[in-house]
């Protein structure tokens, strides 16, 4: 008798299921993943007999199955707590903070990007100011775990200085960060901890670096980063601070993706957007410029105008750092080869006199696939 309870028990929940996901209207975006869900697939003789309709309808089963999210929950804390395995979707926990396995060296990925740096710097830096370059550690460089597969960031710096082949001066900023220096659920750095990094570059760039007491602090207290959702944990959400002067009151921001329209340095709007990160500069964008408002046009002023413009070729981590330096530049414009063609970048953006910076992370070193290259070249 026990034994027929179970079984029926476990059909009742099961058709139970079947029954809710007839009714239930299908979501269309998962926020927790930052991704869009699969929707039905269309019913058609040629899909049926190629087998493509019942594999769309699997994922489309997967992605629209009743409390997903209570489910995916479930089986990362049973992976996890039970199971023991060390991860869920590549994601884990070490004192209280979220990483992503980045594992291994894809020395083919990093030759490929810094040989997009070389041909950049060939075609459009000739008549450029100063050029340099940095790599941003990501926060497994310092990763308390020592059991944990990580990859060998100094491997990926040497890499990087030799493929360069010392025609761009590297800037070395990775005594200037912390594992305090980033989001508990994101891989991104926090503003507030980046006036070190400032300071070095201000040094080595030779621009006034920032004062801390020039800005005051905004906050947001419920910042739920990348890896929130990707590990299915109920993990304690960010505070989000942004630092906010008068450079970065009175500059206006203009995009190209977005002609006509202007921007402040940080729109707050974002805040409630699948991506709060987006928050600094327009987020992920093709070309964007940051411009200071000349203290003539204001009435107050914003620090002297500087004569100097500073171009940097980079990926998300210089949103938050390049509001720091807009006292050392009256523009700044920041490009993001996943987004638009190099082989454009000659008419619309001016390199003459300006000082650049490649600004990359040593992830994006090892996974640049996404980086549009020069036609004809890999």
């Amino acid at each position: 008798m026990r034994h027929k309870f179970t079984a029926l028990a476990f059909l009742a929940v099961l058709f139970g299921i079947f029954v809710l996901s007839l009714v239930k209207a299908p979501d269309e975006f998962s926020a927790s993943e930052r991704r869009r869900l699969s929707q039905f697939p269309a019913l058609t003789g040629a899909s049926l007999l190629d087998g493509s309709f019942m594999r769309d309808f699997e994922g489309y089963a997967v992605d629209q199955a009743p409390f997903r999210e209570s489910w995916r929950r479930c089986k990362a804390v049973f992976d996890m707590g039970i199971l023991r395995r060390l991860d869920n979707n590549g994601v884990f926990i070490s004192d209280g903070m979220a990483y992503k396995i980045d594992y291994p060296l894809n020395e083919a990925s990093v030759q490929r990007l810094c040989g997009i740096i070389n041909t950049l710097r060939e075609r459009y830096l000739e008549g450029a100011g100063s050029v340099w370059y940095t790599v941003v550690p990501d926060k497994n460089a310092y990763l308390r775990d020592s059991g944990r597969l990580v990859m060998d960031y100094a491997e990926i710096e040497s890499l990087v200085r030799d493929a360069l082949g010392g025609e761009i001066t590297c800037i070395d900023i990775g005594g200037d960060l912390s594992r305090e220096s980033y989001y508990l659920t994101d891989p991104h750095w926090r503003q507030e901890e980046l006036f070190p990094v400032a300071r070095r570059l201000a040094g080595a760039m030779n621009f006034p670096p920032p004062d801390p007491d020039a800005y005051r602090e905004e906050r947001f207290d419920a910042y739920y980063g990348a890896y929130y959702g990707q590990s299915a944990l109920n993990i304690e959400p960010d505070e989000m601070v942004w630092l906010v002067s008068q450079a970065t009151a009175r500059a206006t921001v203009t995009s190209a993706e977005q002609p006509g329209r202007v921007f402040p340095v940080y729109d707050k709007s974002q805040l409630t957007s699948v991506d709060p990160y987006s928050l600094y500069l327009c987020g992920p964008a093709a070309i964007v410029r940051a411009v200071r408002a000349a203290p003539a046009a204001t009435g107050q002023a914003t620090g002297q105008e500087s004569g100097r413009r500073l171009i940097i070729l980079r990926d998300s981590f210089a949103s938050a750092l390049a509001p720091l330096l807009m006292d050392g530049f009256d523009e700044i414009v920041l490009i993001d080869l996943r987004y638009v063609s190099p082989d454009t970048l000659a008419g619309a953006v001016d390199f003459d006199g300006a000082d650049v910076l490649f600004l990359y992370s040593a992830g994006f070193y090892n996974n640049c696939e996404s980086v549009r290259g020069f036609a004809g070249s890999p």
